[in-house]
């Protein structure tokens, strides 16, 4: 049975809409429409005219999304998407109240902080040895994913000529356009390009892309999670499996290795630092080991104040005789003489005042 058809959005959301495709993604529109598509369904719904839209009926609704069980970072983007959509009414003279009234900053839900989850040592060396072992070209993307630390969009949208090489002959993998709609370029050791060299060769000769189904199609995500799980299958690994968790361990392992955040961050292809600081809670070998040292260093300090000899106690009577005899046996002609005879007096009548103190 066909679902009854949805009658269209109010004039003045698609107008907003078509504002938005100028610059905007067209999945970041789609997400725009679904918003706009929740609100406007709610007046009407409430039988509500969105230019009396007030405060009260603000909170009703932020009540609704609440009661449909959507999750905490779907719900924060339809508000702050509804917001814009009536700030741009604001401007226009279409909505009485002011948007950042309706919807203010203490009606977003606060996202919870999730840490990367990186799998073990232990199993993530099981679980390259199994997807190595292999030589079905979900696995093999699967390892690439690992070693590159490719977002699963990215190993989809991979094409068959994915390699660069620069004026040192060093190879780089080009991730094309992903979630951030940037694209970088990812540098391979040997093991890696053979890797990535053998899944060229798998398959139609001229595709476009890098990995596709045996029809020829983009590959299915849905899929390379399910290859996945069973490839994890028996492996001791603590939580759900995930595709995304392979990025989770390439950034741990590197950042255990010594690599610097900024450079971290430029190989996953984060705009934001924040998201690459979150690895930094989670590289507890890296912790210890510079807590360790940095202990070691202290205690180190510490040993050698305790053994330094005390200083010797300064006595400015003996010091002054001490640079009084210096003068005398370093005197060469006869102006020198002279000289160091003067600055011999004033030193004697000094050291002479400091006695009487």
């Amino acid at each position: 049975m066909k679902r009854p058809a949805r009658p269209p959005l109010a004039e003045t959301a698609e107008d907003f809409l078509s504002s938005l495709e100028t610059t905007l993604k067209p999945s970041t529109c789609s997400h725009y429409r679904l918003s706009l598509r929740l609100l406007h369904d709610w007046l009407d719904s409430k039988r509500l005219r969105l230019k009396a839209f007030n405060r009260e009926q603000a909170v009703q609704w932020l009540a609704y999304l609440a009661s449909r069980g959507t999750g905490t970072g779907s719900r924060l983007m339809i508000i702050l998407y509804a917001r814009g959509y009536l700030r741009a009414l604001n401007e226009a003279g279409l909505l009485r109240a002011a948007a950042d009234t309706l919807l203010r900053r203490a009606d977003m839900p606060k996202l919870p902080v999730y840490l990367p989850r990186p799998f073990s040592q232990a199993s993530d060396r099981e679980l390259q040895r199994r997807l190595a072992s292999s030589s079905q070209p979900y696995h093999r993307g699967l390892l690439l994913m690992r070693h590159t630390g490719l977002r699963i969009g990215e190993l989809s949208g991979l094409t068959l000529n994915c390699m660069r090489q620069d004026e040192l002959g060093n190879t780089f993998l080009k991730v094309p356009l992903g979630k951030m709609n940037t694209e970088r370029l990812v540098p391979l050791n040997e093991e890696t390009v053979s890797l990535v060299k053998e899944l060229q060769r798998d398959g139609r000769p001229h595709r476009e892309l890098l990995l596709e189904t045996p029809r020829g199609r983009r590959t299915d995500r849905g899929q390379l999670r399910k290859v996945l799980r069973r490839v994890a299958a028996g492996i001791d690994i603590d939580g759900k499996v995930t595709t995304h968790r392979l990025r989770h361990t390439y950034a741990t392992t590197l950042m255990n290795a010594g690599v610097s955040l900024p450079v971290i961050m430029k190989l996953l292809g984060h705009r934001d630092y924040r998201m690459t600081l979150r690895y930094t809670n989670i590289t507890l070998e890296t912790v210890g080991r510079e807590y360790r040292a940095a202990l070691s260093q202290l205690e180190t300090r510490y040993r050698l104040a305790l053994t330094a000899p005390e200083p010797t106690r300064l006595e400015p009577g003996e010091a002054l005789g001490d640079i009084i005899r210096w003068l005398q046996k370093r005197t060469a002609d006869e102006a020198q003489r002279k000289t160091s005879q003067a600055l011999v007096k004033r030193l004697r009548r000094i050291r002479t005042e400091l006695g009487g103190l």
